[in-house]
């Protein structure tokens, strides 16, 4: 669970405060850090491995594959689909 609240309580910390620290700290919130970071170990998955895209959602975080494929496309303008049949070309 990388939730803020989860993360707060693990550094005994208010969820608020340490959302308003990270904040000031990286310039990003940290949703948009977990999910980034999310989809850059999918996108090494997509690329290292013959896993199919739920199940690459799911070691991801995301078990919502319509989710996942979605908050992918956001991110690197392909669905995952898409950007590992464009691999290599």
């Amino acid at each position: 669970d990388l939730s803020l609240r989860a993360l707060a309580d693990i550094v005994e910390v208010n969820p608020s405060y340490l959302s308003t620290l990270f904040k000031k700290e990286t310039g990003h919130t940290l949703t948009e850090y977990v999910t980034r970071k999310r989809i850059d170990h999918a996108v090494f998955l997509l690329n290292a491995t013959a896993m199919q895209v739920q199940t690459i959602a799911s070691y991801c975080g995301i078990p919502d594959v319509c989710y996942f494929s979605k908050t992918f496309k956001k991110y690197m303008g392909k669905t995952p689909t898409e950007y590992r049949e464009g691999v290599g070309k």
